[in-house]
This record gives structure tokens, C-alpha cells and sequence, in this order.
């Protein structure tokens, strides 16, 4: 993945991460029926990042969704705004804060270690050392520095309702799901328009 432009985001992609693995699992366990046909998730979300001491060092909360294959949302609502969106075309980074936007084409994202979750049923198997049960999904990654350590989701029903990640540094980021799929998603939901009065940096192949 191409590097992001500043430290602050490193936890989005973290985020970005989850939403990409749960597709992915999604994708996996279909055959299994630990996921069902999940075809879209979408709720509301709390992010609380702590250090190797336990202290906890950043709160946040907001609203996420996806819909297989290529469209997501994560948008940070409190404090600040802050959003990461697919449109299945193009990966979007929107800080409302600074006014900037930064466009990158979603090819890349899925060309990598993560994105290739999206079009590959065994990339968990050769990529992740996994271990499951009705309730709980635990992943080690196998490759060399990796992005993170070790990612717990905890599922209700067969719904991912926590995670729990921890990185090589024993920072670790816990988000609390609240699914709503009261309506069904669609592509235009994931649909984005950069403000007029934003900073755009497009990002090229």
C-alpha cells in the first residue's frame, strides 16, 4: 500500500484493515455458515487506541459500511471528522478538518496484502495463521512486519460486533460494532463528492 501522507492516519488503515477483513471473512466462512450470505454490513462505531501500558491514549467514535465486493465507508464523526470511502472505483481519504482530500485509485488498495481478501476465498489460509469459533475469529499474520500482530473479531450470531488488534509495538486499537442493517445498501451509498473548497491530491497508477 502506498504510504499515507502523515502518523495521524496509520490507525484509519488500521481501521480500513477491519473493514477489508471482514469482507474477506465474510467471503471465507460462506461455504461454513459462520457468516451466513453477509453481503453488506453497516452500524455505528466506537475506536479506543491504547499504549503498551494499558493507557488508553485516543477515543473516537463514528459510522462504517460495506457492501461486497469493493465499497466501504469509516468515517470518524467525534472528535473531528475524518472519513475513508470506496466507490468501487477509487479509494477517498477526506479530512473535513484540514479541507483535504486525497484520491487513489482502488486497484492498488486491492492489489495489495489486504485488498487481495476481496477476490481470493484462501488468502486468509495463506496469509493469516486462523483460528475460529462460533464466537470468535483470532488472526496472526504470517508475512514479515506486518501491519499488525494479532486481530480478534468477536461475532454475535455470525455478525462482527467487536475487534480487538494489536500491533508490534503492543499498541492496541479495540472498536465496539453496533450493526443497523435496517436498509439495504446499495452503490450509490458509497458514492463521493470532494467539497469545492477542498485541497485534492489525486494519486496516479
Amino acid at each position: 500500500m502506498t504510504p499515507l501522507v502523515s502518523a495521524k492516519w496509520r490507525w484509519w488503515i488500521v481501521a480500513l484493515l477491519c473493514l477489508w477483513l471482514f469482507i474477506g471473512l465474510a467471503r471465507q466462512a460462506k461455504a461454513e455458515g459462520l457468516l451466513g450470505d453477509i453481503e453488506s454490513l453497516q452500524g455505528s462505531f466506537t475506536q479506543e487506541i491504547s499504549n503498551a501500558q494499558g493507557t488508553v491514549t485516543a477515543q473516537s467514535r463514528g459510522v462504517f459500511a460495506l457492501l461486497r465486493p469493493h465499497f466501504f465507508m469509516w468515517e470518524i464523526t467525534a472528535p473531528g471528522k475524518q472519513r475513508l470511502i470506496s466507490d468501487g472505483e477509487f479509494f477517498w481519504q477526506y479530512d473535513k478538518d484540514l479541507s483535504t482530500v486525497i484520491r487513489r485509485p482502488l486497484k492498488e488498495q486491492l492489489n495489495s496484502p489486504l485488498g487481495v481478501l476481496l477476490v481470493a476465498d484462501e488468502a486468509l489460509q495463506k496469509r493469516y495463521e486462523l483460528t475460529r469459533s462460533a464466537t470468535e475469529i483470532t488472526l496472526k499474520p504470517l508475512e514479515s512486519n506486518p501491519m499488525f500482530t494479532s486481530m480478534q473479531v468477536t461475532l454475535n450470531q455470525g455478525v462482527p460486533v467487536a475487534v480487538l488488534v494489536t500491533d508490534n509495538l503492543d499498541q492496541s486499537i479495540r472498536f465496539k460494532l453496533s450493526p443497523d442493517n435496517s436498509a439495504l445498501l446499495t452503490p450509490a451509498d458509497f458514492v463521493f463528492d470532494p467539497p469545492s473548497d477542498a485541497d485534492i491530491t489525486i494519486v496516479k497508477p
